[in-house]
């Protein structure tokens, strides 16, 4: 997971872009050919986002080709779709990119005013719109996901929300459950228990560090994108502008960590609360045009 940009032009309730004091950054695309021609042999795939809205950073589209022409598997990218104008909707559709998750959570303006502040809703259905006839235009392989975050403003539109998503003909909806990092957005979680990720127990042990690296716009690199806040400087595995995947992944701190997620992983600060292992934290996944993913 590499972070393209910290910043964004919304203010989601629950999102730490703008709510973690890190310095503002892009990452330059010089810096991210470094990081793709250093390590081009440890990566598999390339997920451009964490937080911050990706298509912000003037580099992105030349990003997606540069890790396609050095020959990366699958690239995917998401966002919130308020910057999917004509013309940026043309350089995504020719750039090659494979995968791209638009997360809109809610069906009307009323219920996408609530949490996706700052932004418009009927707009983005116009992007998403444009997005598709661009791509069937084009006839790429990129497939488009519609994302929808369950939480207690926008549940009661969970059963119209695939409605939605078909008569935008995109490729797949993706009904995830919500996370919060803090107390005091328990008030976002969904009254019905089956929508709710904190219902369910989960594992002690947890392997996803082991597959997955999170390179943030500075550089800094994190076992896992849940670690925000104070943890970045507290679980920092290093920078990739300073040391290599491989002088990562050998070193004392890497290993440390990932022995400690996978044998007991609730001692790690960081690890505490989440509820990713053992559980799915998506509610439903559904292929809408029989599209292969990955």
């Amino acid at each position: 997971m590499i972070e393209p940009t910290n910043r964004c032009q919304l203010r989601c309730p629950t999102c730490f872009s703008h709510q973690d004091g890190r310095p503002k950054r892009d990452m330059s695309l010089p810096e991210f050919k470094q990081i793709i021609d250093d390590n081009i042999e440890r990566i598999g795939s390339i997920s451009l986002y964490n937080y911050g809205e990706p298509l912000l950073n003037k580099n992105i589209y030349g990003m997606i080709r540069y890790a396609k022409s050095r020959g990366v598997t699958f690239v995917k990218l998401a966002t919130n779709g308020i910057e999917l104008n004509p013309k940026n909707c043309g350089k995504i559709v020719i750039s090659g990119l494979d995968h791209l998750s638009v997360s809109i959570d809610a069906v009307t303006s009323k219920t996408y005013d609530v949490f996706r502040r700052k932004g418009d809703f009927e707009s983005v259905i116009r992007n998403i719109r444009n997005l598709v006839l661009l791509r069937n235009l084009r006839e790429t392989g990129m497939k488009i996901e519609l994302q929808f975050i369950i939480m207690r403003h926008n549940e009661h539109e969970v059963l119209s929300v695939e409605k939605l998503a078909r008569g935008l003909k995109v490729d797949i909806l993706r009904l995830k459950t919500a996370l919060v990092k803090k107390k005091r957005w328990g008030c976002y979680l969904p009254e019905n228990a089956k929508y709710n990720r904190y219902t369910l127990k989960s594992q002690a042990s947890c392997d996803k560090p082991l597959h997955e690296l999170v390179i943030n716009s500075d550089g800094t690199v994190l076992p896992c994108c849940y670690i925000v806040g104070d943890d970045i400087k507290r679980f920092s595995l290093g920078n990739i502008f300073e040391h290599s995947l491989k002088e990562i992944i050998l070193s004392q701190k890497y290993r440390r960590f990932t022995d400690s997620a996978v044998s007991n992983r609730l001692l790690l600060t960081c690890c505490k609360k989440c509820r990713e292992p053992g559980t799915d934290i998506d509610f439903k996944y559904i292929r809408l045009t029989g599209a292969k993913i990955m």
